[in-house]
């Protein structure tokens, strides 16, 4: 059954107005009619089965209430370093599958998109789009957040509980084990920082470091920029779901 997320402006008592997206999107993809039913995601988050009243004005009843809990236990930032344009919104797909609550897009020294607060902000309609879709699809009962663009010294507004840095050279040099005594620890929110293309300057970790983020290898082998913050979400996902 196909679910949408719903506005708390198309909300009228039992019955929902859908937005003008949603609408087309019930006609002319999913080509419903009058009677067929439809799953609904309330701003507070409580899930709901609809029934279409009226297919042509986009009229649903509310007709019962599902007892849901499809999101992970934890609260995960996703602080990621922009990478070329297709691959961001490959991340923005896959981490919302994956679980995460927040998505930082952050401008690395090696960053090789350049872009600006403005320029960003330009295509975040379509970004949030995919966070949508993505939710409704993987069955998740909120949306990822997603910030505006940061700079380095905007991480400590970021932080939480536990702080990771995927860093290639900690893999280089042998160290396996920061990722891991860190996903034992006693947590309720963790963030994960991930490079660009190039990977971080030395410096920025530097930086990091004395914000108490730690820097930790992801294995014997260096993952693209666009493949380590998915490893990351789904090893921490089996730790807190399938262990």
């Amino acid at each position: 059954m196909q679910r949408y997320f719903i506005d708390q402006s198309c909300i009228e008592g039992l019955y929902i107005h859908i937005d003008s997206y949603n609408h087309k999107h019930m006609q002319r993809v999913m080509r419903y009619r009058n009677k067929d039913t439809v799953i609904c995601i309330l701003p507070n988050h409580e899930t709901y089965i609809y029934e279409i009243i009226d297919i042509d004005q986009g009229l649903l009843l509310q007709k019962e209430q599902l007892i849901e809990d499809h999101e992970l236990d934890i609260d995960i930032t996703l602080i990621y370093a922009l990478p070329k344009s297709d691959k961001f919104e490959l991340v923005l797909q896959k981490a919302t599958e994956l679980g995460v609550k927040r998505i930082v897009p952050f401008l690395s020294k090696r960053s090789i998109i350049k872009t600006d607060q403005k320029t960003f902000a330009k295509k975040q309609e379509r970004y949030l789009r995919i966070l949508k879709e993505a939710s409704e699809q993987s069955y998740r009962q909120v949306i990822p957040e997603l910030t505006s663009l940061i700079q380095i010294n905007d991480i400590p507004s970021f932080l939480s509980d536990v702080n990771l840095v995927a860093y290639e050279e900690s893999s280089k040099q042998g160290e396996h084990s920061a990722f891991y005594h860190a996903l034992h620890s006693n947590y309720q929110s963790i963030t994960i920082i991930v490079g660009p293309e190039g990977g971080f300057d030395q410096k920025e970790i530097d930086i990091m470091k004395e914000m108490g983020v730690i820097p930790c290898s992801l294995g014997k082998r260096i993952l693209r920029s666009e493949t380590a913050p998915l490893y990351m979400l789904s090893v921490i996902g089996y730790s807190r779901e399938l262990k």
